[in-house]
């Protein structure tokens, strides 16, 4: 493995990570995890891939800088500094939304999207009353400071799942998302987000790259009705659901997803059946 500091504008230091040889496959992390959500594929998909990670601002290991800022850029800012002229992204969650952004806006810069209970730039879902409460309460909960039951109730919605136990979820799993999802909020620190209005809606038509959408059973419901939303309108998509698991199936189910991932590169071209677990 190989290991990149690349300084972005305003003093920003990402620690980005890459392997293998071949296609490059961006990775691109949760906003309940960091990059390290991808352990489980990490070897595998460096047979056939040069796969690249790092943690966004404000996640694991790069804190948040004062001033405005892009998440979309910093994927086309890490992509020049590693002479990457094209990839493929796979994003989970808020990842998700960001490989959406990249791929409409910077189209000749991506060859095909991996979502991961993907957020949908400008989706507006709906939950049910219980689920809607359970984020009240957490964002109570920050507002008060009472951080321990905030963590608890963002484990319950994205890492167990609104409509499961904690005691129905496998407690390796558990303990190893909850390990990551400490990791994932760092104050802002005056950073501006610019991109909090952009909307993918009505141009998921313009996506005309393979795309691989996976949603787990037990995510909450509006992640998984903005999956069922996009894969009626992407023109090139194949949507799979892993039914028991929540937020992060990659890490749940890893050898289900790696199957469904591992077959999907195998059919659109863009990897040899040898580099897959399917």
């Amino acid at each position: 493995m190989v290991e990149h500091r690349i300084e972005l504008a305003g003093g920003v230091t990402l620690h980005v990570e890459e392997d293998g040889h071949g296609p490059a496959l961006l990775l691109l992390h949760a906003g309940v995890a960091d990059r390290h959500m991808w352990d489980a594929q990490w070897a595998w998909l460096s047979r056939s891939f040069r796969v690249v990670r790092w943690d966004w601002r404000g996640f694991g290991e790069t804190p948040h800088v004062p001033g405005p800022f892009s998440y979309t850029d910093d994927v086309v800012r890490v992509m020049d500094a590693l002479n990457i002229p094209q990839a493929m992204l796979m994003g989970c969650s808020f990842g998700g939304a960001v490989a959406i952004q990249a791929a409409v806006e910077h189209p000749e810069r991506v060859a095909g999207l991996v979502l991961v209970g993907a957020g949908l730039p400008g989706y507006v879902g709906e939950n049910p009353p219980e689920v809607e409460r359970l984020f009240a309460e957490a964002e109570a909960a920050e507002k008060r400071g009472d951080g321990r039951t905030a963590m608890k109730l963002m484990e319950q919605l994205w890492l167990v799942g609104p409509e499961r136990e904690a005691t129905q979820v496998d407690p390796v799993y558990l303990e190893r998302a909850r390990q990551l999802l400490t990791q994932a909020f760092r104050p802002l620190n005056g950073a501006e987000f610019q991109d909090g209005q952009w909307s993918a809606v009505d141009r998921l038509g313009e996506l005309t790259v393979p795309v691989l959408l996976i949603a787990g059973g037990q995510d909450v419901p509006d992640i998984v009705g903005a999956a069922r939303f996009m894969a009626d309108r992407l023109p090139m998509v194949r949507f799979e659901m892993i039914e028991d698991a929540a937020h992060l199936p990659n890490m749940e189910r890893p050898d289900q997803f790696d199957g469904i991932l591992g077959d999907w590169l195998v059919t659109i071209g863009a990897a040899k059946p040898s580099g897959s677990k399917a």
